[in-house]
């Protein structure tokens, strides 16, 4: 499976939203037994890009079977964990937030991760954010073949509102506006 440069944005938007070390998303394969890490950012992104496990093995491939979002406060603690691929990438984070990515039709496309949030994972707020994240990637890679102009922002607020995001630039557009708008409250 190839790299997705085009889910870049969304992903760097999230990572920023989480004050996070490193976001990534994984695909699931056509065959729906692997997952690919097609989209990186942050720490170790360039290493865990095309990197392919099955599905079932690590936190993210816990997630892509049984369509379960999921809060880690300890990894190394987790025996869902896969350390050896998180040494690989030179970066192995201590805490992860991981929720699937679905199409619009319920079908599980991949996994959204999010490694060493600056947030509490004590409450169910992160999970809860990082799954609307994980739909507007869904909406993206629905429509993937949608046009990448860069829109207004009437425009942008007409697709928050009706969840119609016609281009991978256009969600990230608006996760990075929600991510301004959380740090200006932190701030």
């Amino acid at each position: 499976m190839e790299t997705r440069p085009d889910l870049l944005p969304a992903v760097a938007a999230v990572r920023d939203l989480f004050g996070a070390a490193a976001a990534s998303c994984a695909l699931v394969a056509d065959a729906g037994d692997r997952l690919t890490f097609v989209a990186a950012s942050g720490a170790g992104a360039d290493r865990i890009l095309g990197v392919e496990l099955p599905v079932g093995r690590g936190i993210a491939g816990w997630v892509a079977m049984t369509d379960q979002a999921i809060a880690v406060r300890d990894v190394a603690s987790d025996t869902r964990f896969a350390r050896d691929v998180a040494e690989a990438t030179e970066y192995v984070p201590r805490s992860v937030l991981a929720v699937p990515v679905s199409s619009g039709q319920g079908d599980m496309l991949g996994v959204l991760e999010v490694l060493d949030p600056a947030t509490d994972l004590g409450s169910g707020w992160p999970l809860a954010v990082l799954g609307t994240c994980a739909s507007l990637v869904g909406l993206l890679l629905d429509r993937s073949q949608g046009t990448a102009e860069r829109l207004r922002p009437a425009e942008l607020a007409a697709g928050l509102a009706d969840g119609d995001f016609r281009s991978t630039q256009h969600a990230a557009e608006v996760l990075s506006a929600v991510a301004e708008h959380l740090r200006g409250r932190r701030g």
